[in-house]
């Protein structure tokens, strides 16, 4: 494929990769989170492992896309943390090994950002949820791939999805905030 055919296109003020099937790279994509802890500090981590495919259609807003989060692989680098976190009080990963977020609809904004809504389904309760993203760009690697990137945030209620541990401290806030932040960075591989 010529370089002219792999710019990016422009599509109501936003750009886009050009149209086609996209896997996600593992190795070069990462999901992490920030929950807030005992009301004024933070708690950060990420999950490990994720897989996915991207549909870029030649009407960008008809895009969709299929992201798999294997929930064992959560990681805030304090073992016993992340032990519970994998516990039935918060992911359950015995009964639940994955999270999945199925986007169906791109909305390009000003100044080059996109909506992406679709649906987030943790503990098998599926609610809502739209990603601010941006696509950072697409390139041909040393090794003949094209791959196209971007990065996504979200915000989450950890109530929605019946992680619902609520342990108070004295000041009457919560020991684990109850939004969730979520940022997704994504290297994506040309397929087709």
């Amino acid at each position: 494929m010529n370089q002219a055919k792999k710019a990016p296109r422009l599509y109501n003020g936003a750009l886009f990769p050009i149209a086609g099937y996209y896997t996600i790279d593992p190795v070069h994509s990462f999901v992490d989170f920030i929950a807030q802890h005992l009301v004024v500090g933070q708690i950060r981590g990420c999950f490990r492992q994720l897989t996915g495919n991207i549909k870029i259609a030649d009407d960008p807003a008809l895009s969709s896309l299929d992201i798999s989060i294997d929930t064992v692989s959560i990681s805030t680098h304090n073992e016993t943390r992340d032990e519970d976190l994998r516990s039935v009080r918060f992911l359950d990963v015995g009964k639940f090994p994955k999270m999945t977020y199925r986007g169906t609809r791109v909305i390009p904004e000003p100044r080059g950002h996109l909506t992406v809504e679709g649906e987030l389904t943790i503990r098998d309760i599926t609610h809502p949820v739209s990603i601010d993203s941006v696509f950072t760009g697409i390139v041909d690697d040393p090794w003949g791939n094209t791959r196209a990137g971007f990065y996504g945030s979200a915000k989450i209620s950890r109530r929605d999805f019946g992680l619902m541990t609520d342990l108070m401290v004295e000041t009457g806030g919560l020991l684990v905030g109850k939004d969730i932040v979520i940022n997704i960075a994504t290297e994506l591989l040309l397929r087709g």
